[in-house]
């Protein structure tokens, strides 16, 4: 198997690359020279800075406006206020001061802003939100964690993705019951200062895409009947049942068309071929133009898991 993240050389421009290292300062910088120096492509998009791109894969005045996280390719869609646009294996961010209204979308379509009450692991990890490791604590629980110096912080992402290189990995995430534990034991600490000591496997899980269920139930062409309009469109779907309110939901992507509807237009109808029509409602729009629909009850796909068309 080609290995994803083999040594090559570093200066790359756009697209797909190694690593995208996102935030304003000199540590990201020192960041960015260390994992290139462990044979990474590495690009950092910096908020404030000169006008003109540098030799080393700086860009500068680059602030990110939107990323998602692509569970079909293991890799990160990346948008920034300028429009350029990436899709990086791993993403390194600083994240701001306040989540609320910040568009970081991790795996099934998950906010960062729905993660509370619960620490990243080691500072640097949350569980849902693969290939994604913050430079400093993100805010999401009221137990305040000291900073660590940045050459530890630095030592431990270069050997996660040195874990990630070596065993042929596409996605690196945090475990949940690692997370939930470290943040039980940082609650416990009086004086919490977790040691970063060299990442332990058992503490992420290492995966490809063959060692994984299908990322969704259904992924193809459907017929959208919405009020006013009938079309047809590409939808990504999947869901669980409910174990507060006993029924299924269900909930999934259509993909950017410039006749889809507006979110605000009501219940619509989505049909899969070969199936019967099943009520619906359109949410939000996406950065990237897509649409997501939710539904509650039956879903439009067979509940046993079905193959993409």
């Amino acid at each position: 198997m080609r290995n994803p993240l083999r040594r090559r050389p570093a200066h790359i421009s756009g697209g797909e690359i190694d690593v995208l290292i996102a935030g304003a300062g000199a540590e990201e910088l020192w960041v960015a020279h260390e994992l290139r120096r462990a044979g990474f492509a590495v690009r950092v998009l910096a908020q404030h800075g000169p006008t003109a791109r540098d030799s080393e894969g700086i860009e500068w005045n680059a602030p990110i406006d939107a990323l998602e996280f692509d569970g079909h390719t293991d890799r990160w869609r990346v948008r920034t206020a300028g429009e350029e646009r990436y899709r990086p294996r791993i993403v390194v961010l600083t994240p701001p001061a306040n989540l609320t209204g910040w568009h970081l979308i991790g795996l099934d379509g998950r906010k960062i802003e729905q993660v509370r009450d619960t620490s990243a692991f080691q500072g640097i990890a949350v569980h849902g939100f693969p290939n994604l490791f913050f430079l400093t604590p993100p805010p999401l629980a009221e137990i305040a964690m000291p900073p660590t110096p940045i050459e530890a912080r630095t030592r431990y992402l270069r050997q996660c993705l040195e874990l990630l290189r070596r065993t042929s990995s596409t996605r690196i995430e945090a475990r949940a019951a690692t997370q939930h534990e470290f943040h039980r034991r940082l609650g416990a600490a009086r004086s919490p200062r977790p040691a970063l000591r060299r990442p332990a496997p058992h503490h992420f899980d290492l995966t490809v895409a063959a060692d994984r269920e299908a990322a969704h139930e259904y992924s193809g062409p459907a017929l959208l009947d919405a009020p006013g309009v009938e079309l047809l469109v590409t939808v990504t779907l999947n869901g669980h049942p409910d174990p507060i309110d006993g029924r299924y939901h269900w909930y999934g992507r259509i993909t950017a068309d410039a006749d889809l509807p507006d979110p605000g237009r009501g219940g619509v109808f989505l049909t899969l071929p070969g199936g019967r029509p099943t009520a619906g409602r359109l949410q939000e729009r996406d950065p990237w133009g897509h649409l997501r629909i939710t539904g509650v009850g039956e879903p439009p796909f067979p509940l046993e898991s079905a193959p993409a068309h």
